[in-house]
């Protein structure tokens, strides 16, 4: 929502056009939905459809890091049984070519 304010900032004040997709910000004041003004320096303004395509990006991100979570789990446990295993079957090799 700030994106949109701040926007809607920039166009009244005519410095720059909303044409572009993300447009730096050096100042700007910014005029809030409850009526309070903020000055806002060094930022950027998103168009809506940038700022709806990066929450999209942003919800598959975290759904990718929660199912690569769930993932990293289930490895250690497979490689420790692997290497038990492993282990167990070489020390075995090596006592019967011991004798």
């Amino acid at each position: 929502m700030k994106a949109l304010v701040i926007a809607l900032a920039l166009a009244l004040a005519g410095q720059a056009h909303a044409e572009d997709e993300v447009l730096d910000v050096a100042r700007a004041t910014v005029t809030l939905q409850d009526g309070r003004t903020v000055a806002v320096s060094q930022g950027c303004w998103l168009s809506t459809e940038r700022c709806v395509l990066s929450a999209r990006e942003l919800r598959r991100l975290d759904a990718e890091n929660a199912e690569l979570r769930r993932q990293s789990a289930r490895v250690p446990v497979v490689a420790v049984l692997v290497a038990v295993a492993l282990g167990a079957g070489a020390g075995f090799a090596a006592a019967r070519l011991a004798r």
